[in-house]
């Protein structure tokens, strides 16, 4: 089978052989084959002797293997499958971002074994079903390698909560963007949104909420909990693109202190004056679309996008001009700087018994 790896272990006094695909973790001698479907529905707890990997639980199976193979294993495992006891593996360090309703958190943690910096989605059981959480966990996978989806490398579950550990990303709306800012913006989220619909999906939550940045100043696209798969109309199509004119116009408010209101007749001419055609654009955008589907190659051509690069280079999704990432450097070098002093807080967290959701929570 193509892409398999092998670990040896035993189970009690046995030696077995672990086979991992794609698809399934078998364990495997001369006698028998016991076979796992490799799914977020399968629980895997990891068993430790002292801070090193020593073995796995799955099911009623404990096994046992060097370190340096389970922690292989593990690695190879990433999101096929669901890891218990995530406490034993990054520390809390701050909430990034908080939703309204508070079901959903994204928090940064610190890895306690390469003491990397990652972000962390954590999804509260009470307020959703696991098939919802696991079903936009797998879109999310689906959409692995688009460079406006986060990175996502491992899944996590307590007694309350569902972590899902990603890339490390940066919440950048506390201050007002430049025209061009707001122009890569909008140029990033028309082209994720094209992406989407080929594959047949849309978002339906497009806000400021759900757009962070990696540190490489790239958008990146979060908030897939309301996404709509293959049985997609066009009327949620039209919803996305109806969103990204909104903020839009949110951020052009932001940056001309403009107001706009709707006048009681409906009139759709008092619209914003944006530079570089940026109003026909915004127009465009916010028409009614079950009367006018805005096409979205036509908006990706638009005048509107000019100044991004010259005449006949294509255009790729942007990032951020160095003002901007002006930002991010400063945020990393005051990380940096508290390096040590973190490294060894986390080295003394290690072994603190508590569940980690109880942090992600309040």
């Amino acid at each position: 089978m193509q892409n398999q790896k092998q670990f040896p272990c035993k189970i009690g006094d046995q030696n077995f052989t672990i086979e991992l695909s794609t698809s399934s973790l078998d364990l495997i001698n001369q006698e028998q084959r016991i076979s796992f479907k490799l799914s977020l529905k399968l629980i895997i707890t990891w068993v430790f002797y002292g801070d090193k990997i020593i073995g796995f639980k799955v099911e009623n199976l404990e096994v046992e293997g060097t370190t340096e193979d389970m922690s292989k294993l593990k690695m190879s495992l990433g999101c096929l499958a669901t890891f218990k006891g995530i406490l034993k593996f990054y520390t809390f360090q701050q909430t990034i971002y908080l939703n309204q309703n508070n079901t959903t958190k994204v928090c940064q943690l610190i890895s306690n074994r390469n003491y990397r910096i990652y972000a962390c989605k954590c999804y509260k059981k009470c307020n959703r079903s696991i098939e919802s959480i696991h079903e936009e966990i797998n879109l999310i996978l689906k959409l692995q390698g688009h460079k406006f989806i986060p990175m996502i490398y491992e899944v996590y579950e307590s007694n309350s909560c569902v972590y899902l550990i990603m890339e490390h990303l940066y919440r950048n709306f506390d201050n007002d963007f430049t025209d061009e800012e707001i122009k890569i913006i909008v140029y990033n989220l028309l082209l994720s949104i094209k992406k989407l619909e080929k594959l047949l999906i849309a978002h339906k939550s497009i806000s400021r909420s759900h757009i962070m940045f990696d540190e490489d100043n790239q958008l990146k696209l979060i908030g897939f909990s309301n996404a709509v798969i293959q049985k997609t109309t066009n009327h949620e199509f039209e919803l996305d693109i109806f969103k990204v004119g909104t903020l839009m116009y949110k951020l052009y408010q932001l940056l001309c202190k403009i107001s706009y209101k709707k006048n009681m007749q409906g009139d759709q001419d008092q619209f914003p004056e944006i530079p570089d055609f940026g109003s026909d654009l915004l127009k465009n955008l916010l028409e009614n679309q079950s009367y006018y589907r805005f096409n979205m190659d036509a908006a990706l051509q638009h005048r509107y996008f000019n100044s991004l690069s010259g005449d006949g280079i294509y255009k790729e999704i942007y990032s951020m001009n160095p003002k901007f990432k002006d930002k991010i450097e400063e945020s990393q070098s005051y990380q940096t700087k508290n390096f040590n002093t973190l490294l060894s807080l986390t080295k003394q967290q290690q072994y603190f018994q508590v569940d980690m959701s109880t942090e992600l929570q309040n």
